[in-house]
């Protein structure tokens, strides 16, 4: 009886991010010194910052850019692990080490360095953070999919069919995806709200994002001077950088894959 409720408090969040990015009740770079943290109130829903600039626009700014990142950070990962891993189980051999090795390499590679790396190449920006998280989490991704492949391959039904002289690619569509791909998927969940809280971290850090832009977490480190003055500043993106997280890996673990599916 809770999934469909998760399923709907997700759904209408990112649709509020999603609006967000486009939309804000106020600009969120304004700024209004006389009316510097002032409390929640109806032109204010959330209230102001330490210089006046309204909370709940810089709020919805921030979900926005993390909503990039957690899109990127799972695409990446899910579809590019995915295929390389179930690729390498398919092919054997040598052929299926050196991809596992080159995998591999997404591990041993801090996800630091990645945002690092992506950043110099590419500028800071959600984008270029999801694209690195998301290069992070091929390696992962691609060894479970290559565990699970190969597993499924060497079922006895699978066995028949390719006695039977069904060929590689209905062999994978009928049999291999379809029981491989629900539990690759619910790894999605947790993988996804990991993200969010790396991006918080590269943002309150000042890596993988542009510290000029609103994000939930650079406003953490923009407001923590003010936790006893203010402590709602650091509370509102607090609670979106949890919730968010947990909605994601409730969805995602609680069957949802296998509703899909």
């Amino acid at each position: 009886m809770k999934q469909p409720i998760f399923i709907t408090l997700l759904g209408a969040m990112a649709i509020v991010l999603a609006i967000g990015g486009f939309w804000q009740p106020h600009d969120p770079d304004a700024v209004d010194i006389l009316a510097r943290h002032q409390g929640p109130s109806q032109i204010h829903l959330l209230g102001t910052d330490n210089i006046g600039r309204d909370v709940a626009s810089r709020m919805l700014i921030g979900g926005w850019r993390t909503l990039i990142v957690v899109l990127a950070v799972a695409g990446i990962g899910f579809l590019g692990g995915s295929l390389l891993g179930t690729l390498a189980a398919v092919l054997g051999g040598l052929a299926e080490q050196a991809i596992l090795r080159f995998c591999e390499l997404f591990i041993v590679v801090p996800t630091l360095i990645w945002a690092l790396t992506a950043a110099a190449i590419f500028g800071l920006s959600p984008l270029t953070a999801g694209i690195a998280m998301g290069l992070a989490g091929v390696g992962p991704y691609a060894l479970m999919a290559n565990s699970l492949t190969r597993r499924t391959l060497g079922m006895p039904y699978v066995h028949a069919a390719r006695a039977l002289g069904v060929g590689t690619h209905r062999l994978m569509m009928r049999h291999v995806l379809p029981n491989t791909l629900p539990i690759m998927f619910t790894h999605v969940g947790s993988n996804a709200g990991q993200a969010v809280v790396n991006y918080a971290s590269l943002a309150f850090i000042g890596l993988g994002a542009d510290p000029s832009k609103p994000d939930w977490g650079s406003m953490l480190f923009e407001y923590r001077m003010f936790i006893f003055d203010d402590p709602m500043l650091m509370i509102w993106p607090g609670i979106a950088i949890a919730l968010i997280a947990t909605l994601i890996s409730l969805v995602f673990d609680d069957g949802l894959p296998n509703r899909i599916w």
